[in-house]
């Protein structure tokens, strides 16, 4: 019990860090990438990670890492009510993006404990509906890895609203 009591002061004592976005948020009056939908990443037929790109210039990120997630749950998913309350009060899902000709780089905060350092991916768009991510960055510890994830437009509607706390 008494460890449970330091446990729950020292808690209470540590401040949460959140990482300033180098991207400036801006809108995005392009035709590169659709966006009457998402992108996901799938690797042997199950959904990894999702994105929703918007206008403003935010994007969602529809979290993943779930070996039991297809897209017909993700569908369900994004058009619950419950969902599009909890993703308002969570940093986590949101981040911003840029493309610049057939370049695409975007920005979100992950996850660590006691801070949410913002992660860095960049790649290059194939065509409307597919771009590829070559490089992720975690600049709160130096760190660059080459990677070849592969993203795929779904069409899906309607999307989750972007308004946040987090990105005005």
């Amino acid at each position: 019990m008494i460890a449970a009591a330091i446990l729950l002061l020292m808690g209470g004592c540590i401040k949460w860090k959140y990482e300033e976005m180098t991207l400036v948020k801006q809108p995005y009056n392009g035709n590169q990438l659709r966006l009457d939908g998402y992108y996901y990443y799938s690797q042997n037929e199950k959904v990894w990670s999702t994105y929703f790109f918007y206008r403003n210039g935010t994007l969602h990120y529809g979290i993943g890492n779930s070996s039991e997630m297809t897209i017909e749950k993700y569908d369900a998913r994004f058009a619950s009510d419950d969902y599009n309350e909890n993703i308002k009060t969570d940093r986590r899902r949101w981040g911003l993006f840029e493309i610049h000709d057939d370049s695409i780089v975007f920005e979100r905060w992950g996850i660590q404990e006691f801070e949410d350092p913002v992660i860095r991916y960049s790649g290059h768009i194939i065509n409307d509906t597919t771009f590829i991510i070559s490089r992720v960055e975690y600049p709160h510890i130096g760190g660059v890895y080459e990677e070849k994830e592969l993203y795929h437009f779904h069409a899906f509607s309607p999307k989750p609203d972007s308004t946040n706390t987090f990105i005005p």
